[in-house]
């Protein structure tokens, strides 16, 4: 009784507050974004922690306002931080795919007059130039080709043959498991930089040689939870159903099983490719990446490391660039997993 006495009450001031809600959302937007502007071009100061610490204070305001606003006009589940990385995935993806149709300078060319330049707003220097003169701006995109190209390969072939010794260790069980978990326990126990330093000590320094080093470092992991879920699966009831109407093994696990297994799995391959970025950087930054001229993100790194104190651009730029990639594809595979996860357990 006193639940349908205070239901009419409780919708009512929802329906109050509705209002207010998007003022203070609108408020805030605004708020953040003249706050941005001036940071951005209102402070003379030649203090560079001054406008950022401005800048940060204003993205924040904005950030919160605009996530409020998409919760009143979308729904409670709106993310703007998962829409804000897929939109950053999208750019780096598109600009890596057609660098060379870019208005850009070639990442081979270089400006002796611009030595070290800061970033402008402007469009030949927008990221300003490393200690050789060339673009930072042009060799982040080409860059961003070679650290897609490798995390792209290494998650396909990753998630092909970790997907396939799951299905089959977890379907058939016994001593075939007894193998799968061989294999993986062993390759999780040896060192993954020791790995990666002989494939490159032996084979050519190239996208193909990283890609399958890094491939065998994340088939475990692929494994593992193709395992986890075939488990799972096999002991549903149109499993069982399919098994006792005379169904093969073999088509059982690709009709039955591979199609309910494989999504869970594939939600994984955002955040494998975000440790597969991280990884190829650190090889790069050690001398172990792609050899020059050709840029990647951690070469960049390792050539500005050395300019730190005076031009730490020519570091921070590649940096800031590689962390924002790697953060997007861990908030969406986090977003993309939690969907998966949670529509499973809808379906029961």
């Amino acid at each position: 009784m006193a639940e349908a006495v205070l239901a009419p009450v409780d919708e009512f001031w929802k329906v109050a507050q509705a209002p207010r809600r998007l003022r203070n959302a609108v408020t805030s937007s605004v708020f953040g974004l003249v706050i941005v502007l001036i940071g951005m071009f209102g402070i003379r100061s030649s203090s560079a922690t001054l406008r950022c610490a401005v800048t940060a204070v204003g993205v924040v305001a904005l950030f919160r306002g605009l996530q409020e606003l998409g919760r009143i006009r979308i729904g409670p589940e709106f993310a703007l931080g998962v829409w804000l990385a897929l939109f950053w995935l999208v750019v780096i993806v598109l600009v890596a795919i057609f660098a060379d149709l870019l208005p850009i300078d070639s990442y081979r060319k270089t400006e002796l007059v611009s030595l070290r330049a800061r970033p402008r707003l402007s469009f030949d220097e927008p990221l300003g130039r490393d200690a050789n003169g060339a673009s930072l701006l042009s060799r982040s995109i080409f860059a961003a080709r070679v650290s897609l190209m490798v995390a792209f390969l290494s998650v396909s072939l990753g998630l092909t043959i970790g997907s396939l010794l799951g299905l089959v260790g977890g379907y058939f069980g016994k001593w075939v498991d007894v193998l799968v978990n061989v294999y993986t326990n062993s390759t999780l126990a040896f060192p993954p930089l020791i790995l990666l330093f002989a494939l490159v000590a032996v084979f050519s320094r190239g996208v193909w040689t990283l890609s399958i080093g890094l491939a065998v470092v994340s088939i475990p992991t692929y494994t593992r939870v193709m395992r986890a879920q075939t488990l799972a699966v096999r002991e549903r009831e149109f499993v069982l159903a399919a098994s006792a109407m005379g169904a093969s093994r073999w088509r059982i696990m690709i009709k039955d099983i591979l199609p309910n297994a494989f999504i869970p799995v594939a939600s994984y391959s955002f955040i494998v490719a975000a440790s597969v970025i991280v990884a190829e950087g650190s090889l790069a930054f050690l001398g172990l990446g792609i050899p020059p001229p050709r840029p990647s993100w951690g070469s960049m790194v390792a050539d500005g490391e050395i300019k730190l104190k005076t031009d730490p651009h020519i570091a921070f730029v590649p940096a800031i660039i590689m962390f924002l990639t790697v953060l997007s594809f861990n908030r969406v595979g986090d977003w993309a997993r939690k969907r998966v996860l949670g529509e499973r357990n809808l379906m029961g």
